[in-house]
C-alpha cells in the first residue's frame, strides 16, 4: 500500500494512457474488454512564499469608566485651584465647586489623584486601577469620619467624603468585574 504524497510539496497529476487490448486477437467482431490505465506522476510544486501578520486589539470598559471618574475629580481640582489661587496660604481662601467648598490644598490633591487614576486608565493597567480607586474610598472614608479634622487645611464636608468612598468603590468593582475582550487577527498573504 502506497502512502499519498504531501501535498504541500508536490502536485499530483493522473494521466490516462491509451488501452491496449487484452487479447492478441485482431478480430474486430470481438470486442476486447479496454479499461485505461491510470498513472500517477509527482511533480514538484512551486515555492510558496508566505508572509503572516498578527493584530491583537483588547477592549476594556472599565478603563472608560476609571477614566471618566478621574477626569472628573481632575478637573474639578483644576476648577479649585483656579479659584483659590497660590496667593496667599494654601487654606485660605475657601472656594465653592460644583456646590462643595475647597481649597487650593484639597484641589491640588485631587488633580494628583485624577492623574493616577486617568494614567492607571490609558495604561490598562487593573492593580493601578484597583490601588488608586482604593486610595480614593479610603480617603473619602477618613474624611466623612473625620471632616471637623479637616476643616481648616481642606474645607472638607462630609457629603463630599461620602462621594468619594462612591466613586472609589466604583472604580474598584469596574476594575475588578467588568471582563475586557480581546480579539486577534492573523492575515496570511502569499506571494
Amino acid at each position: 500500500m502506497s502512502s499519498l504524497p504531501d501535498p504541500s510539496h508536490e502536485r499530483v497529476v493522473t494521466q490516462f494512457d491509451p488501452p491496449v487490448p487484452d487479447s492478441p486477437s485482431l478480430d474486430p467482431r470481438i470486442a476486447p474488454s479496454w479499461e485505461p490505465e491510470a498513472r500517477v506522476i509527482t511533480q514538484a510544486a512551486p515555492a510558496v512564499e508566505q508572509s503572516r501578520t498578527s493584530y491583537t486589539s483588547r477592549f476594556a470598559i472599565d478603563t472608560f469608566v476609571v477614566a471618566a471618574i478621574g477626569l472628573a475629580i481632575l478637573t474639578t481640582g483644576l476648577i479649585a485651584i483656579t479659584r483659590g489661587g497660590f496667593d496667599g496660604t494654601m487654606s485660605d481662601p475657601v472656594v465653592e465647586v460644583l456646590g462643595f467648598r475647597h481649597t487650593t490644598t484639597l484641589g491640588i490633591l485631587e488633580i494628583g489623584l485624577g492623574v493616577c487614576l486617568l494614567l492607571s486608565a490609558f495604561a490598562s493597567s487593573r492593580p493601578a486601577e484597583v490601588f488608586f480607586g482604593t486610595m480614593l474610598g479610603v480617603a473619602g472614608f477618613v474624611g466623612s469620619v473625620q471632616a471637623e479634622s479637616f476643616q481648616k487645611s481642606l474645607a472638607l464636608e462630609s457629603a463630599m467624603a461620602k462621594l468619594a468612598i462612591g466613586a472609589g468603590v466604583i472604580v474598584v468593582l469596574a476594575a475588578l468585574l467588568i471582563p475586557r475582550m480581546s480579539t486577534h487577527t492573523t492575515r496570511i498573504v502569499q506571494a
